[in-house]
C-alpha cells in the first residue's frame, strides 16, 4: 500500500528497535547489508529507509524474480537494492559477482533482501559462496508481525491513518471489537496483509466507526516448490519438507514447527539427525 515510514512509527518491540538502530548505524557505511525475513514483514521498506539515511547519490533496484531487463552497465556507484536475492538464477549470480568485483570506482553499495536463509542455499550449492560473503557482510532479521505484540496497536493506527490520507478520508476509527478481531489473527502475510485488510476497511467504511464486520481476512496458502517425485521414501519426503519449510521461514524453528504441525522438540531431533547424516 505504501512505503512504511520507520521514522513516523513508534517502535516498542525490542528486536525491531535493535534492527532499526543497527540499520541507522550501517547507513553511513559502505558495508553490504542482507535483510532477511518472511514475506510481507517490510524488508524492502527497511532497505529503502537505510538508503535514505545514507549519503548515497542514487538508488538502483534489481528484482531477482524479474531481472531480465536490468542493465548492469548503467550501474555507476550509488546503492543497488537487490530484492529477493534468494531467487537469483545462476546467471544473475554471475552478473552480480562481476559487479561486486569492479575496481574502476563504479562498484555500488549493496543492500539485499531475502526470504530464505542464504547459508542453507550455499550448503545446497544453489547459491555462490563467494557472492554470499560479498553481499552478506551484515545480517538483519525482521521479526514477523505476529511476534511484535508490543508494536501491533501502533502499527494498526499508523496504517489506518495512512490509508485514510490515501483515499481522502478522515476521522475513521476502529471499534474495540474490530481491533480484537485484528489482534486475534495470526497474520501469515505480516504487515503487507495488515495493510490490505485495513485499506479495504477504510475504502468500504460507511460511517466513522469501523466494526468487526469490516475486517475481512483472505487466507492464502503459499506455494512451496517442493521437489518430490514418485518412488521417494517417506523419510526423504519428510526430510525435504522440513528443510524447505525452514527455508521458507528464514530458519525460524518455532514458526516452522507450527507450520509442520510438530513440536519444536521433534523438529530439533530431526535436525540433529540430518546433521549427523551430513545433510545440514
Amino acid at each position: 500500500m505504501s512505503y512504511f515510514d520507520f521514522d513516523a512509527l513508534h517502535i516498542e518491540d525490542r528486536r525491531m528497535h535493535e534492527v532499526k538502530q543497527l540499520s541507522l548505524q550501517l547507513a553511513a557505511t559502505q558495508a553490504s547489508l542482507l535483510i532477511v525475513g518472511e514475506a510481507g514483514v517490510g524488508k524492502t521498506s527497511l532497505a529503502r529507509y537505510t538508503y535514505t539515511k545514507s549519503r548515497s547519490p542514487r538508488l538502483y533496484c534489481l528484482d531477482c524474480k524479474n531481472a531480465g531487463g536490468f542493465d548492469f552497465s548503467k550501474v555507476d556507484g550509488g546503492t543497488l537494492l537487490i530484492e529477493d536475492l534468494d531467487c537469483a538464477s545462476p546467471a544473475l549470480q554471475n552478473d552480480l559477482m562481476k559487479l561486486v568485483e569492479r575496481t574502476d570506482g563504479s562498484r555500488p553499495r549493496f543492500i539485499s533482501t531475502s526470504r530464505r536463509d542464504l547459508r542453507a542455499l550455499v550448503k545446497q550449492e544453489q547459491f555462490r559462496q563467494d557472492l554470499f560473503y560479498k553481499l552478506a557482510v551484515v545480517h538483519l532479521e525482521i521479526p514477523r508481525l505476529e511476534d511484535r505484540t508490543t508494536d501491533f496497536q501502533n502499527i494498526v493506527n499508523f496504517i489506518l491513518e495512512v490509508a485514510q490520507i490515501m483515499h481522502g478520508k478522515s476521522g475513521l476509527r476502529l471499534t474495540a471489537e474490530a481491533f480484537d478481531r485484528l489482534n486475534s489473527w495470526n497474520w501469515p502475510g505480516n504487515i503487507r496483509e495488515l495493510e490490505n485488510v485495513l485499506e479495504r476497511a477504510v475504502v468500504l467504511a460507511k460511517s466513522s466507526l469501523i466494526g468487526p464486520e469490516s475486517i475481512q481476512f483472505e487466507a492464502v496458502v503459499e506455494d512451496m516448490a517442493l521437489d518430490f517425485a514418485p518412488g521417494m521414501s517417506l523419510s526423504e519426503v519428510e526430510k525435504r519438507l522440513i528443510i524447505q519449510t525452514l527455508e521458507l521461514t528464514a530458519q525460524n524453528r518455532t514458526r516452522a514447527a507450527q507450520m509442520l504441525g510438530i513440536s519444536i522438540r521433534t523438529l530439533r531431533n530431526k535436525l540433529n539427525e540430518y546433521k549427523e547424516e551430513g545433510v545440514l
